[in-house]
This record gives C-alpha cells, sequence and structure tokens, in this order.
C-alpha cells in the first residue's frame, strides 16, 4: 500500500492550482518500508492561506523540481502498490492534472490500481462530520507530531487505517474486504469528473451547515479568527469564495477560499470525545 499525501497551492484544481509538496509512507506487510517526500515548485503563486497552514512559502519551493522531473522517482514508490489517502480524491484530483500536464495517463502508469480512502471507512464506522485527519487521529490513539506536511500526513494516514480496521481483522484482511469497509472499490479517476473536490474540513462544514472556527488571512496578511456558518461556495472573477454567515459581524460576508488558513467545528472546539467509544463498530 502507498499512503500518499499532496499540499498544493490552493484548494481549486479548477483555477489552475498545482501541487507543492508530495509524501509517500510505502507500506508492506503491515510495516512502512519506504519514504518518500519532496517539495515542487508549481511555477504558480501559493495561497496565503496555504502558507499559513502549512509553513510552505514561495521561497521554498523556488528551484525545486517540477511535479514532471521528480515524476520517476515517485513512480518507484508507487509502482505495484494500491493507493490510500484521507479524503484521496482530492489528493488524486491534482495529482491526476499533474500527470496530464507532464504527457502522461495516471491510470496506464498505475495499472489501474485500487484506491482506498480512511475518510469513506471513518464515515461507515462513525457517520458523516468530525472525519478530519487531524481531529480523526487522536480520537484513534495516534497524535500527528507534525501537521499540514505531507510525508507526516501520509503517516498519520498510515496509524488512522491501522486504527480503523483493527477491530475487523486489521492486516489479516483480505483487500476485498478491506473495501467492502469503505463503501466499495474506487478509481484512480472519479466516476464524476465535472465535480471538483474541496478539502475535507471545508465539504463537511458545507455539507451539515455548522458553526465553524476559520482562521483567515486579510487582504493585509493579518490572521484572524471567527465563528461563521458556512452557506456556500461560489465562482467569482476566477476564483472560489465562500458565502457564510460571520457571528463577528453578525451578517452574511464573502470570504476568499485561498485566504483561508483552517476550519474546525465548534463541536470539536468546544467538547472533546472519549477515545475508547470509538473503536466500537457502527451497524
Amino acid at each position: 500500500m502507498a499512503f500518499l499525501d499532496v499540499e498544493t497551492t490552493g484548494a481549486s484544481l479548477e483555477f489552475g492550482h498545482r501541487v507543492i509538496e508530495i509524501g509517500v509512507a510505502r507500506v508492506e506487510n503491515g510495516q512502512i518500508v519506504a519514504q518518500y517526500e519532496q517539495l515542487i515548485d508549481p511555477r504558480r503563486p501559493i495561497s496565503p492561506g496555504v502558507t499559513v497552514l502549512t509553513g510552505i512559502s514561495q521561497p521554498m519551493v523556488a528551484g525545486q523540481p517540477t511535479f514532471a522531473e521528480q515524476l520517476p522517482r515517485l513512480m518507484q514508490i508507487l509502482s505495484g502498490a494500491i493507493v490510500l489517502g484521507h479524503n484521496v480524491r482530492f489528493d488524486l484530483s491534482f495529482i491526476e492534472g499533474e500527470f496530464r500536464r507532464a504527457g502522461r495517463d495516471i491510470v496506464a502508469e498505475l495499472c489501474n490500481c485500487q484506491v482506498m480512502d480512511t475518510v469513506r471507512i471513518a464515515r461507515k464506522r462513525f457517520g458523516r462530520g468530525g472525519n478530519g485527519l487531524q481531529s480523526l487521529a487522536p480520537r484513534l490513539g495516534y497524535v500527528p507530531p507534525v501537521a499540514h506536511r505531507a510525508l507526516p500526513d501520509a503517516i498519520t494516514t498510515y496509524h488512522v487505517f491501522k486504527a480503523l480496521l483493527e477491530p475487523v481483522g486489521g492486516w489479516n484482511l483480505s483487500l476485498c474486504d478491506a473495501i467492502i469497509h469503505q463503501g466499495g472499490p474506487m478509481g484512480l479517476i472519479s466516476a464524476n469528473p465535472k465535480k471538483n473536490p474541496l478539502p475535507l474540513e471545508l465539504e463537511e462544514a458545507l455539507e451539515q451547515r455548522c458553526s465553524v472556527m476559520m482562521e483567515y488571512v486579510d487582504a493585509s496578511d493579518n490572521r484572524t479568527e471567527r465563528v461563521v456558518q458556512p452557506m456556500e461556495i461560489r465562482r467569482l472573477k476566477g476564483e472560489l469564495v465562500l458565502i457564510a454567515h460571520c457571528r463577528l459581524r453578525n451578517e452574511r460576508r464573502h470570504f476568499k477560499i485561498e485566504r483561508i488558513a483552517s476550519l474546525k467545528r465548534m463541536a470539536e472546539v468546544e467538547t472533546s470525545q472519549p477515545v475508547a467509544s470509538l473503536f466500537t463498530p457502527q451497524a
């Protein structure tokens, strides 16, 4: 299994955002046997919210390999493996876009391999909402030493996968049985290519219309925290905008997606759930 994560210049593949870091942890017989991490020059600006979230700045990626230049090394660690990620459709959408720019076919290159997603497994176990990687991992007994960098997040996903499947057989499961626990098979390419995946926390906040604590970087690059209730995403003047009710101003406001550094459900800010209860599979 190749546990994979990417960091990107922004949230929207549709508006030309690119990969800036890739991390892969290759697992065989339940153990990590190889790791790969690489900063990537996206040849475009990095969104302010991404720099705040990841710590990756423009000078850090300047002079790094392009995606196409590092692709042979990436293929070595992905070759012959099942691809697995947390909200993996988001990561794969960007990777597939980078393959296309490099003139390569991801399905052919990876032999149309099986794909698994720890978000889908978590949703079947615990329901929808609150399944962001940095929230889910500690609830399952693993505290990530580093967050929002590609390789550490890939390794965190490995630990989450291990904890999620441990109660139902763990590494002794056949691949077919493991796939059942995520609700069925997935391919490298989305069955709905017109739908652009969003970061998980934003997708869940929109879906559930719940209040979230948002860290936002304003036009002067000042960081503020505010409680908002997301309502919808719109495309305005060539970029994605979140329409949300802002509790601070008590009015509906527009927030540029590229300036959102983080979102966290207020339910998670205010309360915590015991770890033990999360290991009981739901019917």
